[in-house]
């Protein structure tokens, strides 16, 4: 990584963290006041040792991260059974404001998570990664533009050629409102609110830190990152037969292991959590025209193609991101 793209990550503390803070927690005090010249800063320990930790590390912090799940559950719970107590007719939005609330003790956890486990004020974590500047603005136009000439591509080719229907605005419409005209508000809101936030939040802004802090390594942080956010997408073959398709599943999770490889290196790059957050939503948004129960036939050549070119556009991205980030190795000397 070039030394200009590793500022973003100087305020990474160069004393002991995360497990190796615990580890130095447990020893006598006079013998770590011994060892304190002799003891390698964490960025100097040997990969093997730093990969064990990170392994340790990624473990406690997915284990808090169910747990701060679980919680948010059940406060939701008891802000729908209070809702219940205050008023017996069923409230308007009672769903959206459970969400909410559910939505906020997850990210106050994951933040106050982070606290502890890079010892940085909530404050400060906040400030550094939502900031969103004039290049994180460009991106995500850029992102809308991308997408709008994809699907209008997609569109038009669906047309000529009498194929299947994988993108189309009826498939829009189905997924925005109800039969009776209605709009799923609670269910907009989760995919394009509050999913984006909870994800970020624990596969690029947690998961990609952890593993920047021990390791120094951008492409190692972003295939973690990848793989843990295509595995989280493995929950939704229980619906497969009811709800979605087994080629709409597939195509789903290399999606997302190529969404969550661009996500995480743009991250590693801007430091902007809120860039990835709108950049995820720009993508959710557009995927709502996609047809989630059509199964769909790859020998077509019209529908081949569609695929490849859909998936060439983050991998071109990808590609660029990689290019931007130079070297992967962050210097132990920009901490």
């Amino acid at each position: 990584m070039a030394d200009s793209d590793a500022a973003a990550w100087r305020w990474l503390s160069a004393e002991p963290n995360g497990v190796l803070a615990m580890l130095v927690a447990l020893q006598p005090h006079d013998s770590v006041a011994l060892d304190d010249e002799k003891t390698p800063a964490p960025s100097e320990l040997p990969l093997a040792i730093r990969s064990v930790v990170l392994v340790m590390e990624l473990a406690l912090v997915s284990g808090g991260a169910f747990l701060l799940l679980l919680t948010s559950s059940v406060a939701g719970t008891l802000v729908r059974s209070l809702l219940h107590a205050v008023s017996d007719d069923e409230m308007v939005l009672e769903d959206a404001v459970v969400q909410t609330c559910e939505a906020v003790v997850f990210g106050w956890g994951l933040v106050s998570l982070m606290n502890w486990f890079f010892r940085r004020p909530k404050r400060d974590l906040v400030r550094r990664l939502s900031r969103f500047g004039l290049d994180g603005v460009k991106t995500c136009i850029l992102s809308v533009l991308l997408h709008s000439i994809a699907t209008i591509g997609i569109v038009f080719s669906q047309e000529s050629s009498g194929d299947q229907v994988l993108v189309s605005w009826q498939n829009l419409q189905s997924a925005v409102r109800r039969p009776d005209g209605s709009l799923f508000t609670e269910e907009l809101m989760q995919n394009l609110l509050f999913a984006p936030m909870k994800e970020e939040l624990l596969f690029r802004g947690l998961n990609v830190l952890v593993t920047i802090n021990r390791l120094r390594s951008i492409k190692c942080s972003a295939f973690i990152s990848s793989l843990a956010f295509t595995a989280i997408h493995l929950v939704n073959f229980r619906r497969l037969g009811t709800r979605y398709s087994s080629s709409y599943l597939a195509f789903q999770l290399l999606w997302a292991s190529l969404v969550g490889m661009f996500l995480a290196l743009k991250f590693a790059l801007s430091g902007s959590l809120i860039e990835c957050f709108v950049l995820h939503t720009i993508n959710n948004v557009f995927a709502l025209s996609v047809s989630k129960t059509v199964f769909v036939v790859l020998t077509q050549p019209r529908i081949c193609c569609t695929v490849f070119a859909a998936l060439s556009v983050y991998a071109v991205a990808i590609f660029r991101q990689l290019q931007t980030s130079g070297r992967t190795t962050i210097s132990a000397k920009q901490r």
